[in-house]
């Protein structure tokens, strides 16, 4: 004998209260989102739906579900929303509404969820309808009980509720509640495990059963529960159901039991594929509400597909906190970028510059400049803000910003690093520092004037030797409100080269030497002076590039960590 199962359409079902679900599709990647009570659409990382477009304000839209309709509204956005090709203000959204936020579409939805049917449901109201065959083909009466379909139908409802739910905590509150309200469940929580796989006494969620038709959602408080079951279904990946005519004696004289006086509990493992992430618990002290194994059947199941959902919700909140470092990155990028110099002048034929940054995939603060305050010389600067992302690019901004202006009515470096560190200390409000070396060059003369702030000592290359000079004086900018920097004097003759560059360069790490003895894990010092010894006398673009491209080959098969920033100038002194 063979048995078919077909389940029908959802809006065909008979016999089965419906309740309006909308969801909201993105058209550009066919994302579809959920709408629970509300929604928000924008551009932060605190928003349901986050959107990488610049028309988009911080919270843009806001969608709520009242009443089983779906009201939306714009919340004061700068470009406005459209609905259907018209810009309004709020409204009431129908099947198939289209949504428009700059170049960002979206499209709303609405289909009828089930409600859980309950245990005693008419088995003649099916979700599932059974066809029993011979082996001749002919159908054969059904000897399935009305009890075992209903259980059937509540496991299913319960997976189809929390299938497309991806909100952790809203993800939880409805797995509980539909299986309190499934089984009439008392008092249930639910645990998710902590790293040493030991349980919190702080439940992720905790509802109560106030009467005989309603449950209510208590705070997250402490609750008490019976140790002794939690810990053989977290620890053992049993399905415990207890009640107090047990033969099992570990439970039976649990001191918790006791000291609770239950009278009956059910408890499952929420199982993700690789591990138990925590526990479903339900009990009771009511001596006419026990489970029996068709709860336990329920709950199981429950707790497996519980495990799924997780694991889906916990891997789109990881898609949307990398979609927020992408945007971040792309964010901080164009910021540096609008910035930093691209027309280096190539127009006297005293000396040559150039400089580059070459963005990780965590953007930072480096940051570079060259500027002739007079006809007489010609200065560059780099620096390298701590921290990552927007903040550093910002702070980044405004310090090239004021270094223009200084740079431009002080002639000594000393002076400048001063000023900038007044600016950064009486702005920073985070702890924000950065380290800075900025180099005046007379191309009269060849002397060279240095105010270092914790940065990395420039090089100077020469066709005899390349090595280090001009160290930091002094801590990086912003540590203390103010701080006593010292410039440091040398010459340089025709045809030198000075050499600023970030820790990006240098502490780019190798991982293929990692675990090599006889092989550095990083580029270091000693790797910038072995290619700036083979290019003394090339254009600082072509030792930039020749740099750049041997950390490169030292990182492979990676991408280097961080920034990786350089400025160079070569004296001509013609």
């Amino acid at each position: 004998m063979s048995r078919e199962v077909d389940i029908p359409p959802q809006s065909k079902r008979e016999g089965v209260a419906h309740v309006p679900k909308g969801y909201i599709t993105i058209v550009t990647s066919g994302q579809k989102i959920a709408i629970n009570d509300r929604l928000v659409i924008g551009r932060t990382k605190d928003c349901g739906i986050i959107i990488d477009d610049t028309a988009a304000s911080r919270r843009h839209v806001e969608i709520r579900k009242r009443d089983g309709t779906f009201i939306w509204k714009d919340l004061g956005s700068t470009n406005g929303t459209i609905v259907n090709g018209k810009a309004m203000l709020a409204g009431t959204l129908d099947n198939s509404d289209q949504i428009q936020i700059g170049d960002t579409r979206f499209v709303f939805t609405v289909q009828d969820d089930t409600q859980i049917p309950t245990a005693n449901m008419d088995s003649t109201h099916s979700l599932f309808k059974e066809i029993i065959l011979d082996d001749k083909g002919k159908q054969q009466e059904s000897k399935s009980d009305a009890r075992s379909t209903a259980l059937l139908e509540t496991i299913y409802g319960i997976m189809n509720e929390i299938a497309m739910d991806y909100d952790l905590e809203t993800l939880l509150d409805r797995i509980l509640e539909q299986t309190m309200k499934a089984i009439q469940a008392q008092r249930g929580a639910i645990f998710l495990a902590e790293s040493d796989q030991e349980l919190p006494d702080t439940p992720v969620c905790q509802w109560e059963q106030l009467d005989n038709k309603a449950s209510a959602r208590r705070d997250k408080t402490n609750i008490r529960i019976s140790k002794t079951v939690a810990h053989r279904v977290l620890q053992g990946g049993e399905n415990v159901l207890y009640h107090d005519n047990d033969n099992d004696s570990e439970l039976k004289l649990s001191e918790s039991i006791l000291s609770l006086e239950l009278r009956s509990i059910l408890c499952v493992p929420i199982r993700a594929k690789q591990q138990i992430l925590g526990i479903l618990y339900v009990d009771s002290n009511r001596k006419e509400a026990q489970y029996n194994e068709d709860h336990l059947l329920l709950a199981a199941a429950v707790g497996n597909s519980a495990g799924l959902a997780l694991e889906n919700a916990r891997m789109h909140r990881q898609m949307l906190e990398k979609q927020r470092m992408e945007q971040d990155i792309a964010i901080a990028w164009n910021i540096q970028e609008g910035f930093l110099v691209k027309d280096f002048p190539d127009n006297d034929p005293r000396f040559e510059v150039y400089g580059e940054t070459r963005p990780a995939k965590t953007v930072g603060g480096d940051f570079y400049d060259v500027v002739q305050p007079n006809d007489e010389t010609v200065g560059i600067l780099i620096g390298d803000v701590s921290g990552k992302g927007v903040p550093a690019a910002l702070t980044m901004a405004q310090l090239l910003a004021q270094f223009r202006l200084h740079a431009r009515d002080l002639n000594d470096p000393n002076d400048v690093i001063n000023a900038l560190n007044s600016d950064l200390f009486a702005r920073s409000r985070r702890g924000i520092f950065c380290t800075l070396c900025y180099i005046t060059l007379n191309l009269k003369t060849g002397t060279v004037l240095c105010s270092n702030a914790g940065h990395h000592p420039p090089l100077h290359i020469s066709e005899d030797q390349v090595k280090s000079c001009a160290g930091a004086s002094g801590p990086p900018a912003g540590v203390l409100p103010s701080s006593t920097w010292e410039n440091t004097t040398f010459s340089i003759q025709p045809g030198n080269t000075l050499l600023l560059y970030t820790d990006g360069i240098a502490e780019a790490r190798s991982m293929s030497t990692l675990h090599d003895a006889d092989g550095p894990n990083e580029y270091n010092t000693e790797g910038i002076e072995k290619v700036a010894r083979a290019h003394t006398r090339h254009h600082p673009k072509v030792l930039l590039e020749a740099i750049n491209n041997d950390v490169k080959r030292f990182c492979a098969p990676a991408q280097p960590h961080d920034d990786c920033t350089m400025i160079a100038v070569r004296y001509l002194g013609k």
